[in-house]
């Protein structure tokens, strides 16, 4: 984790943005091109609000947190969002209110851009596929922090993140870059600063995980998912599929 709250935005982040939205590269020009018109440029640090009304935008660059602020200015981050994710937007923030606040520089753009012409009902699947697995990740985020320990929690949060970096292609040898800061952490996972910094230099000195300024490399990915009770995504789609017979459906 660093201390520094901003990444710099690269081409990568760019040609990974969409790898959830299956079908954006088989888009027509015309509509490509009115998507890339929507895009806008928010500074780290911002609240990233709509103008009138309530929007869905995709992120294609950068990070974003999920928050919410108390009126003494205690404040919980439900979820991070990343490149391809797909989020509502609604008016300004206010306290004791959600809000979406930009982690480092971003950009997003008009998520009903991508839903017109012939492919829009196709495409519009894929984002409400891309909703529905947010809502999965909050979730996770109340067990993670309703009931797993320090360690648990610091681990099952970034083993999402790398599977969640790694599907767009940000991920190499089990090393990726994570822009939070130590606070950012800790009102993630409902603990205090004190408590992040001594059980980082507990997994350090454990051998399972190194962090470098802004990266993060773990060492026996599947131990620790065992060790931190992580399932992965495809894992949990897994486990809902109905159970099968003898190669039959139980009726």
């Amino acid at each position: 984790m660093s201390t520094s709250g901003e990444v710099a935005i690269n081409s990568r982040d760019r040609q990974s943005a969409f790898a959830g939205l299956n079908d954006f590269r088989q888009m027509d020009v015309g509509r490509v091109r009115t998507f890339w018109r929507t895009v806008k440029r928010i500074g780290a640090g911002a609240n990233v609000s709509a103008d009138s009304r309530k929007r869905q935008i995709v992120i294609v660059s950068g990070w974003i947190a999920e928050t919410r602020i108390l009126s003494d200015g205690r404040r919980q981050i439900f979820s991070f969002l990343l490149p391809g994710d797909v989020a509502a937007v609604t008016g300004s923030t206010h306290v004791g209110c959600r809000g979406l606040v930009a982690l480092t520089n971003v950009e997003i753009a008009d998520a009903s851009a991508l839903t017109i012409g012939e492919q829009g009902e196709r495409i519009s699947n894929s984002l409400t596929a891309a909703i529905r697995q947010r809502e999965e990740r909050l979730f996770d985020q109340i067990v993670r922090i309703g009931r797993l320990t320090a360690k648990e929690r610091v681990l099952n949060l970034l083993l999402e993140l790398y599977d969640r970096l790694d599907a767009i292609g940000l991920v190499k040898e089990n090393t990726f870059r994570v822009p939070l800061t130590q606070e950012v952490f800790a009102d993630a996972l409902g603990l205090s600063v004190v408590h992040i910094n001594r059980t980082l230099q507990q997994l350090r000195r454990e051998g399972m995980l190194t962090v470098d300024r802004r990266t993060v490399t773990l060492h026996q990915r599947h131990k620790l998912a065992s060790f931190a009770c992580y399932q992965s995504e495809t894992q949990q789609a897994l486990e809902r599929q109905p159970r099968r017979a003898g190669g039959h459906q139980q009726d």
